[in-house]
């Protein structure tokens, strides 16, 4: 570490924002609305397909068990869930060439435009869909965008020093900033 800058725990991020990682979050948040528009309109043409989609995906949330048996969903399983997710997206960006934050990212924005075509086919306003989303949407998405294109940014750092690029960072170097990140930026965020 460098003396003459003075120790913070988000070292690196600013760097990082800097050299790429802000290209890969933006390119995360346009592809899970593109991702997002794409399987509502897909629903809402295949009426059948949502039909197993959904029933897909409230199987795979119950089986998740983030009500506790009571029904009502836990918001401190729902926060463990989704930092748990988080560290995981970032974490497959440790595996160089194999862009599974990519894959990770397709398969959330397809459940909500799923959910939206489920919202509309069932004639409930898409503005109920939006009000159920939005509140805690508004800091959760931005988080799991950050976690995409930070799991990106890894994969691609770690692909480059694969090629010999030393400019690119290191595999301790992307551990390190993947911790920042959930510690003190993704788990305040989901916290809130």
């Amino acid at each position: 570490m460098n003396d003459n800058v003075p120790y913070s725990p988000l070292n690196g991020l600013p760097e990082a924002w800097r050299d790429g990682l802000k290209e890969e979050v933006k390119r995360s948040a346009i592809a899970f609305v593109t991702i997002w528009a794409l399987f509502f309109a897909v629903c809402a043409v295949f009426p059948d397909l949502r039909a197993k989609l959904v029933e897909m995906m409230f199987s795979t949330l119950n089986s998740k068990n983030l009500s506790g048996g009571s029904g009502k969903i836990s918001v401190l399983a729902l926060f463990l869930n989704n930092v748990e997710a988080a560290a995981f997206i970032m974490l497959y960006g440790l595996l160089p060439f194999i862009q599974l934050p990519a894959l990770a990212l397709g398969v959330n924005a397809m459940m909500l435009g799923v959910m939206a075509s489920w919202y509309a086919a069932e004639e409930i306003s898409l503005l109920a869909y939006l009000a159920a989303l939005l509140p805690h949407g508004v800091l959760e998405l931005p988080a799991l965008f950050l976690a995409f294109g930070t799991g990106l940014y890894i994969c691609g750092q770690l692909s480059r020093r694969c090629r010999k690029d030393q400019s690119a960072r290191s595999l301790w170097s992307c551990m390190t900033l993947a911790s920042q990140m959930l510690l003190w930026v993704l788990v305040p965020l989901l916290l809130i």
